[in-house]
Formats: structure tokens, C-alpha cells, sequence
């Protein structure tokens, strides 16, 4: 039973305080967001989650109790990160696409997590109970069938424009990015002036005061050190750089973007670069570790490694940047990025297989992550039993989606008060 001095509102003010007094805006978009739903709650409160995780707020299963070796974890995984990009090697990739909270520990940990998030997407599409509880069981099962097959026998599994899921859903989202060119993806994010393009400001991008604009392009000049040399000498040429405003988790970090000229201006084949900021994921910070001046100063390259680690391939400007004691992830906003929106899958059946597609994806990353974790590590020693452990994800799933809803209505009941946090 949930701890009676939780305050999920406390929770959230405490640990979201330092964005709001640095962008309130963009801490208003966030909460707006979040009161949609209960599923954009839960996207919005990972830090709650880690909490709720290590105090046994849920009765946990047992892959979740802090005993045993670690392994590489996605930290903050769920059914909205994932999506499309394109690989070094010219192939379109459906993968896990977000690493913000990776961190290592039991596989439970990110398993439960999906779990949940399926169920919660599932209800805010307006599915039965069975219909979602249903789905949950598919993503558990199809996660158990497939981890035993990569760390036995060190099977591959990757979704692409080479490798279809045979997920309808999935393969027709690949397929769709492929086929979009740069240069219309460009030409309409972007407008010509005398001296280059210019992203234009909307709902996504924003002008940034000039002490963050020049942060931008010395993180920009660092990045692109350790990089490759460059096709041409003006490749890294900066045409814009902009603020932007994303997804619901990560919002109020700083976040820029770089237009820069890339493989031509004039022919809009311009290349924008996303500069995130790298922040201890919230499940080591309440772990009390990973947490001091050096750690901060090294969490972009150490996420960006697990990024590395745990996609079947990777788009080729990932990559990292470091600036005053602060670092942040580097990666390609491109044309060939789309994220499968569960609402617009009209077929309850076609939504199980996209689900079974996720929970493979994050089963080969546990098992690629448990090949490279230092130690004797054994993500099966849990499932000895499959039909069990499905039981007991299903079981933390349920309740925790019903804790989520609670503390959803009392997100929404204490909005006026949450607002106006400074």
C-alpha cells in the first residue's frame, strides 16, 4: 500500500522548482501537458516513478527489489520512445529513441515501467479494461519469448527499412519516413534569407536570450571537435540557433537547436543538431549516486554510450558536447523522425503487435546491455517461470496505473497552486 506521507504534488513542485524559476513558460506548457491525461502524467513524472520504485510504494515484483547485479537500463521507457531515424548506413530504424534516464539496475525496472505506459495509453485511447490488460500480458510475453532467444544465442533484433517487424503499423511508419526528402523536411521548418535560412519560430522553436544563444554555439564548436572531419570546411557553418520545446519528461531542460549549413543551403540540405542537457537520471539521484560535479560534467557521453549500446544502429551525428561543467546529448533532428501515435491505430489487434514490437526492442537492448555489464549477470534468472512473472509485471502494472490516476486527479485538483510554483 502506498506510503500514507506520499505527496505526489510535493514530489513534483521539489523536483521540477529549479525549471520553473529558469523557464516558466515552458513549466507551464509542461504542466498543461501533463493535466491531459493520466498517461501524460506518467510520462511527465519518471523522477515520481524511481521514487515510488525504490520506497516500494507498489508491492514490487521481485526483478524490481534492489538485490543483485546491475545491468544497463533505458531508465524512462514507455510507448512514446520510440520512433524512426535514420542510420548511419542509410537504413530507416524503429527504435527506443530516448536515453535521458538511462541508468543501470533490474530489468523489472524498465520492463514494469513499458508495462505500465501500455496500459495507461491503452485506457486514454478509450479501450476496455480487457482490451488493455490484454495488451500489457502481449508486450510481458513477448518480452519473455524474445529475451532468453538474444542472451542465449545472441540474436540480433532490429526493425528498419531492410528488416520489417511484420507488424503492419510499425512497417508502414518505417516506410513512410524513408520516403521523406530532406530537402521539403527542411523547406518547411525553415525560411531563406540574404545571409542563409533561418528556422522559423513557432510552437517548437523560440528566440533565446544571447547568454544561451552563445552557449548554443560553444557547444556547437565542441561537438563538432570531436567529431569526423566534415565532407566540406563549411559544413558546421551556423545559419540559426534556437530554442525548442519537446515531449513532456525532459521539458525545461535546456534545449537548442542548430541549423547549420550541412551539405548545402541554397539546395536545403541544411543539417539542424538537437543540444539537450544531460541531468542525473532521477533513479540515481534518489540512490544518493552518479550525482557530483564530475558525474554531471560526464552524464551526456555516459548516455550517449548507453544509447550506442542499446540501438540496433544509430543515426551518425549522435554524439555529445561539454560546456562550463555542463554536458549535453547531440543528435539529428531529421527529416526521417516519426513517432507511432497509438490513438490513430484503429485495430485493437494491430495494437497488441506493435506492443510485442516494443517489448522485443527492449528486450535485445537488456541483452546487449547484459553482454557488456562488468560481473556476472543473469537477466533470466527472474523468469523461471514465464506465466508467473507475466502474472506479477501485469499485477505492479494495474496497481501502479491506479496510483498514477490518483495522483493525475490530484495533479489536476492543485493546478492553479502547481502553476504558480517560482
Amino acid at each position: 500500500m502506498p506510503d500514507t506521507m506520499r505527496d505526489p504534488i510535493d514530489e513534483f513542485l521539489n523536483f521540477n522548482r529549479p525549471f520553473a524559476q529558469r523557464h516558466p513558460e515552458l513549466y507551464r506548457v509542461k504542466v498543461a501537458r501533463m493535466a491531459e491525461g493520466p498517461f501524460p502524467f506518467f510520462r511527465g513524472t519518471f523522477h515520481l516513478y524511481a521514487r515510488d520504485v525504490i520506497e516500494k510504494v507498489c508491492q514490487p515484483v521481485p526483478a524490481l527489489l534492489p538485490v543483485g547485479l546491475e545491468m544497463p537500463l533505458v531508465g524512462d521507457i514507455h510507448s512514446e520512445n520510440y520512433g524512426t531515424y535514420k542510420a548511419a548506413d542509410g537504413t530507416v530504424c524503429y527504435d527506443i529513441n530516448d536515453f535521458d534516464e538511462a541508468t543501470t539496475g533490474r530489468v523489472g525496472f524498465d520492463l514494469c515501467r513499458l508495462a505500465t505506459s501500455l496500459f495507461l495509453a491503452s485506457r486514454q485511447r478509450g479501450d476496455s479494461l480487457a482490451d488493455a490488460t490484454l495488451l500489457v500480458l502481449t508486450a510481458v510475453q513477448a518480452y519473455t519469448e524474445s529475451l532468453p532467444r538474444f542472451v542465449k544465442k545472441g540474436k540480433s533484433y532490429a526493425v528498419s527499412t531492410t528488416s520489417p517487424s511484420a507488424c503492419a503499423a510499425v512497417d508502414d511508419v518505417v516506410r513512410q519516413a524513408s520516403e521523406v526528402k530532406r530537402t521539403e523536411f527542411i523547406g518547411k521548418l525553415t525560411e531563406k534569407g540574404k545571409s542563409g535560412r533561418r528556422l522559423v519560430r513557432s510552437a517548437h522553436f523560440f528566440n533565446l536570450p544571447d547568454q544561451e544563444r552563445d552557449q548554443a554555439l560553444r557547444l556547437l564548436r565542441d561537438y563538432a571537435a570531436r567529431r569526423p572531419e566534415p565532407p566540406t570546411k563549411d559544413f558546421y557553418q551556423v545559419e540559426d540557433a534556437c530554442g525548442r520545446v519537446a515531449g513532456i519528461g525532459s521539458m525545461g531542460r535546456l534545449r537548442y537547436a542548430v541549423l547549420v549549413h550541412g551539405k548545402g543551403s541554397a539546395e536545403a540540405r541544411n543539417l539542424i543538431l538537437e543540444f539537450k542537457e544531460a541531468r542525473p537520471t532521477a533513479y540515481d539521484i534518489y540512490r544518493q549516486r552518479q550525482t557530483d560535479a564530475k558525474a554531471v560534467a560526464e552524464r551526456a557521453e555516459a548516455v550517449i554510450a548507453a544509447q550506442r549500446r542499446a540501438e540496433a544502429a544509430c543515426n551518425p551525428h549522435l554524439g555529445f558536447a561539454v560546456d562550463e561543467g555542463m554536458s549535453f546529448q547531440v543528435r539529428e533532428l531529421g527529416p526521417h523522425d516519426i513517432r507511432l501515435d497509438f490513438r490513430t491505430i484503429k485495430n485493437v489487434s494491430m495494437l497488441q503487435k506493435v506492443a510485442a514490437v516494443q517489448a522485443a526492442i527492449l528486450a535485445r537492448s537488456h541483452a546487449q546491455g547484459a553482454s557488456s555489464a562488468v560481473g556476472m549477470v543473469d537477466p533470466l534468472a527472474d523468469m523461471n517461470d514465464p506465466d508467473v512473472y507475466a502474472q506479477r509485471i501485469l499485477c505492479f502494472a494495474l496497481a501502479y496505473s491506479d496510483q498514477v490516476r490518483q495522483d493525475w486527479t490530484k495533479f489536476v485538483g492543485n493546478r492553479a497552486d502547481i502553476e504558480a510554483l517560482h
